[in-house]
């Protein structure tokens, strides 16, 4: 990804961030007990996929290479990325 998309991943993600978040505590209600993930893995993995898709359709022309893969439900449990307090800004 250039520095163009870098950026644009930066603020689109960063603003996302600010709906995904409060959907993925509400989600971790239902699918937390379904998949006895933490909140913090339930968060990790709606992140994960948001990349994802700002990758695979936003900012497609920006991606040469697609780095990453579409994270499957069954391994939110298991899923060690976190959002952080910077990633929202």
């Amino acid at each position: 990804m250039n520095d163009i998309g870098q950026f644009l991943m930066l603020v689109l993600r960063g603003l996302l961030l600010w709906a995904v978040i409060p959907l993925a505590a509400l989600s971790w209600i239902v699918l937390g007990p379904l998949t006895a993930a933490s909140l913090g893995a339930c968060v990790g993995w709606f992140d994960l996929n948001l990349i994802v898709l700002l990758q695979r359709f936003v900012l497609r022309p920006f991606v040469r290479d697609l780095e990453l893969s579409w994270v499957p439900l069954s391994k939110m449990k298991t899923t060690e990325h976190r959002v952080t307090l910077l990633g929202l800004a």
